[in-house]
């Protein structure tokens, strides 16, 4: 299942709820599928569970991506990395988690209980100041700083594309076929005396895939540029009547409208909707809220699953 061609970018959700988990609907959890390598974003109570639902498989996870701590975004990490540690999986192959500073803390203390596995945990922790630029597999990871009631990280990911290659004009200069290959992944080669340059045989730009993350946030205007152009969104919508407008103020949280303005200041194609309130057992019922800003706007389901292909 994990053989997919490095163009596409998988991605499902495996849990849409917040604080409390309902019937039917696991806590905060996000998995991404690129060119052999899953990479999961938050690891909610039950995540395990959802992740078995889904059949993608657990043991090629070599990437955890946490947006904060508390509980209903990574207590489920404990059983995860028991249940990896049990599908085989050995100590050539270690497993990284990514998270706000802190992280190492908090995994040796969420590890009192999971203390013997059969391969490495390296821990990377962001300051919330420096640049991020990580890489998985020609995968760009960028983060954001989110606005909630802990230190809170929103991600962003692009894959970038090179231009098409044009055979046409590397037969016009002569250049052997052994090289089209290595000018095509854009890297120069020299022959006859001659160094080729791959935008010699390279068409005009292409845009790539990009996708953005964020959950357990305020809206904010960073976001606007940070998610700009993505190609899906999926974004905390915690609260859907636009009476709880306080609420989501006091709880550092969003409405659907404000999810949904976000959407639209981004110029996101797809928006996707998640971490709903226990309170709000029927997102449907306040659909219009968001509609009526973002019409095409999707109300996230567990293990809802989209393909993102470049486009032609």
């Amino acid at each position: 299942m994990c053989g997919k061609e490095p163009g596409l970018i998988d991605i499902a959700l495996l849990g849409t709820g917040g604080t409390l988990p309902l019937p039917g609907r696991f806590l905060s959890s996000v998995l991404l599928r690129h060119g052999g390598n899953l990479i999961l974003l938050d690891c909610g109570e039950g995540t395990q569970v959802s992740l078995r639902k889904l059949g993608w498989g657990l043991k090629d996870i070599g990437h955890i991506l946490i947006t904060h701590f508390h509980a209903d975004h990574i207590a489920g990490l404990p059983g995860l990395l028991l249940t990896v540690g049990n599908s085989g999986r050995t100590a050539e192959e270690p497993l990284t988690i990514f998270g706000p500073r802190g992280l190492q803390r908090v995994v040796d203390c969420l590890r009192v209980i999971a203390p013997v596995l059969p391969f490495p945990i390296h821990c990377i922790e962001w300051d919330g100041c420096s640049t991020v630029d990580w890489q998985i597999n020609g995968l760009r990871i960028s983060t954001c700083k989110a606005e909630h009631d802990m230190f809170t990280m929103a991600y962003r990911f692009d894959l970038p594309r090179l231009p098409e290659f044009q055979p046409q004009r590397a037969k016009e200069l002569g250049i052997p076929v052994t090289f089209w290959k290595t000018l095509q992944k854009g890297e120069a080669i020299t022959f006859d005396g001659k160094t080729i340059t791959p935008d010699a045989v390279l068409g005009p730009p292409r845009p790539g895939l990009s996708f953005g993350f964020v959950t357990d946030s305020r809206p904010r205007r960073t976001f606007h540029s940070f998610f700009q152009n993505v190609d899906l969104l999926i974004t905390e919508a915690t609260y859907g009547d636009n009476a709880d407008q306080q609420k989501a103020i006091d709880n550092k949280h969003m409405t659907f409208a404000e999810a949904a303005d976000m959407g639209i200041k981004a110029s996101a194609r797809r928006l996707w909707f998640t971490h709903f309130s226990p309170a709000l057992p029927n997102p449907d019922y306040f659909r219009r809220n968001a509609e009526s800003i973002f019409p095409e706007v999707v109300l996230g389901q567990e293990h809802m699953a989209i393909t993102l292909n470049f486009r032609s």
